[in-house]
């Protein structure tokens, strides 16, 4: 509380010595086809990087300071796992499936940082939501355009707590 309690938000702050080359191309690029698939003719699909980022709070210019960098939600949304690390060095997600309620069994499914993947937010949150939603029946309804819905209410909660979780995830403290 003591951190959010600041003037600025912490995920708007603009990290020091950290830049577009922090950012996984590949997540950016996932990104905006999802974007682009949502929104074909949002007019910020036509930006560079840099612009997006900067309409996406990932990047900001202080008008005070004239300074103007990688923001700390930038990073944590787009970025690689060392520079990541290099910024945030308690960051750490953790995503574990175990079926049975024997603490000793093995995990049955595990995503972590393991230098496999591009351990980001926006990754890690694809990731885990497929698994969490794989399962689902989803009834057949149709939309106002008459085009089948691929999602219930269940969907939309797990999705909200699921981006809840990461919103609120103090990447600050240390784990003991």
């Amino acid at each position: 509380m003591l951190r959010d309690a600041s003037s600025e938000p912490q995920d708007s702050q603009i990290l020091d010595n950290f830049n577009l080359n922090d950012l996984d191309s590949e997540t950016l690029k996932a990104f905006r086809q999802r974007f682009s698939n949502r929104e074909p003719e949002h007019p910020w699909l036509a930006f560079d990087d840099k612009n997006l980022l900067l309409q996406l709070g990932g990047w900001k210019r202080d008008r005070d300071t004239n300074k103007e960098g990688l923001t700390h939600a930038g990073l944590l949304m787009f970025g690689r796992e060392r520079t990541i690390l290099d910024a945030f060095p308690y960051y750490h997600l953790d995503y574990q499936e175990r079926f049975s309620s024997d603490p000793d069994q093995r995990l049955d499914y595990r995503l972590t940082l393991d230098g496999r993947w591009e351990p980001n937010l926006f990754n890690f949150y694809y990731r885990v939501y497929s698994r969490l939603v794989k399962d689902l029946d989803v009834p057949f309804q149709l939309d106002k355009n008459a085009t089948r819905r691929e999602e219930t209410h269940v969907h939309q909660g797990i999705r909200e707590a699921l981006a809840n979780t990461l919103i609120h995830a103090d990447i600050y403290l240390q784990n003991h």
